[in-house]
């Protein structure tokens, strides 16, 4: 009876302690949420100025975007992500909006100092992160739904 009594109190602790690990922390919905959540005030930014490029700021609106990028990239940042894929999907994001950042306030300089070739040049990049944003995109969306 004694012997039933440990094997029982001992089952119980052993499912308590696997309840607690596995309950502590995000789920990776959870987590998935997070960056989405924050990559998609991205989305969003891109969206509002590819509709309203107001041209006839020029460099000016290319330097407040990438201000409001930089805030973006300070919130994808701040997240606590524990699942190590996802780690680095929030890694690809963050060096994402570092070179469109970037892209945009070389793109205002070179607009500024009337140099078409590297203000060109800064725009084929500036494309080029729009098509690595998408390919990211689709694929922390299949991670995040299980495809």
């Amino acid at each position: 009876m004694q012997g039933l009594f440990k094997q029982t109190a001992m089952l119980s602790m052993t499912a308590m302690i696997a309840f607690l690990f596995t309950g502590c922390g995000e789920s990776k919905v959870a987590q998935c949420n997070k960056i989405i959540k924050v990559a998609n005030q991205a989305v969003s930014l891109s969206q509002e100025f590819s509709k309203n490029p107001q041209r006839e700021k020029g460099s000016k609106a290319l330097t407040e975007v990438a201000s409001k990028i930089d805030t973006i990239t300070n919130e994808m940042k701040a997240l606590v992500i524990k699942d190590e894929k996802l780690q680095g999907f929030q890694g690809r994001f963050l060096k994402l909006y570092q070179d469109t950042s970037k892209g945009l306030r070389d793109t205002a300089a070179a607009i500024d100092k009337k140099n078409l070739k590297a203000a060109n040049a800064s725009l084929a990049t500036l494309s080029k992160s729009s098509s690595d944003e998408s390919a990211i995109v689709s694929e922390i969306n299949g991670y995040c739904s299980g495809k």
